[in-house]
C-alpha cells in the first residue's frame, strides 16, 4: 500500500466500523509517513478537505490526527493556515551530526543480525531503482527509510532505535531530500552498506553508514547553496 492509500473503515469479518481511537492512530501513522516522504509537501498549505478525500476518511478523525502531529511539533498553524513546520539550517546540521554518531554505531551492531531474506528484499528494491532510466526520487526516499529502519530494528537497543527515528523525522522537516547528484554513487553506497550488514562486518558497516550520511549532508547543503 502506498502512503496515500485509503484507510479501511471496517474490519474484514463483520463490516463493523473500526473504533475512532484506532482510526485516529492509523491516520496519525500514515500522515507521519506522508511527511517523511514529502507527499505532504513543505511550504504548501495542508488541506484537510483534500486529505480527507485522498485517504477516504471523514474530517473528524483526520483533524484529531493532525492535532497530534501539531502537538508533536511536526506541523503548525500560521495565520490560520496549517502547514509543515520547517526547521532552520543550523538545527538541521546539528541533527545530522547527532545522527552520524548514533546511526554509525547502530549499523555496526546490526551487522550480521538481519535476516538474509530481508537483506535480499532490500537488494532487489535497490536493483529495481538502479534499472530505472529515470528513478522516482520518492521511491528512493522510501527505500532509504526502509533500510535505516531495518538497521534500527536490529541494533539491539530500543531506546537508540526510537531516538534515531525521532531524529530522522525531525531532520526531514528541513527540506525535501533532493535526488543525488550521482544516483549510481548513492546506489553503490547503499550496496556497500548492505554487503557489510550481510557479511556481519561491523567495521565496514560503520564506515559505510558514516560515508552515506556524510554524502547526504553534502548533497543537501550543495543543492541549498546553489539556489
Amino acid at each position: 500500500m502506498t502512503s496515500s492509500a485509503k484507510i479501511p473503515t471496517s474490519d474484514s469479518d463483520g463490516g463493523h466500523s473500526v473504533s475512532e481511537t484506532g482510526l485516529v492512530a492509523r491516520l496519525h501513522g500514515q500522515l507521519h509517513e506522508m511527511l517523511l516522504t514529502h507527499e505532504i509537501a513543505l511550504g504548501l498549505p495542508i488541506s484537510e478537505r483534500q486529505l480527507s478525500v485522498q485517504l477516504g476518511v471523514s474530517r473528524t478523525p483526520l483533524r484529531e490526527a493532525l492535532r497530534r502531529l501539531e502537538g508533536e511539533g511536526f506541523i503548525q498553524r500560521r495565520n490560520g493556515v496549517l502547514e509543515v513546520k520547517r526547521i532552520m539550517l543550523e538545527e538541521f546540521v546539528d541533527l545530522l551530526k547527532i545522527r552520524r554518531l548514533i546511526e554509525v554505531d547502530a549499523a555496526g551492531t546490526a551487522a550480521g543480525a538481519i535476516d538474509p531474506g530481508k537483506i535480499a528484499g532490500l537488494r532487489a528494491r535497490l536493483a529495481t531503482l538502479l534499472a530505472a532510466d529515470n528513478p522516482d526520487n520518492r521511491l528512493r526516499i522510501e527505500f532509504d527509510l526502509e533500510l535505516h529502519r531495518t538497521i534500527c530494528d536490529h541494533c539491539g537497543n530500543r531506546s537508540m532505535a526510537e531516538l534515531i527515528e525521532q531524529l530522522r523525522r525531525k531532520s526531514m522537516l528541513f527540506a525535501a531530500p533532493p535526488a543525488p547528484v550521482d544516483f549510481r554513487q548513492a546506489v553503490a553506497e547503499h550496496a556497500r552498506l548492505l554487503d557489510a550488514l550481510a557479511d556481519g562486518d561491523a567495521t565496514r558497516a560503520r564506515e559505510a553508514m558514516a560515508d552515506h550520511l556524510d554524502t547526504v549532508r553534502k548533497n543537501v547543503l550543495s543543492r541549498l547553496f546553489e539556489r
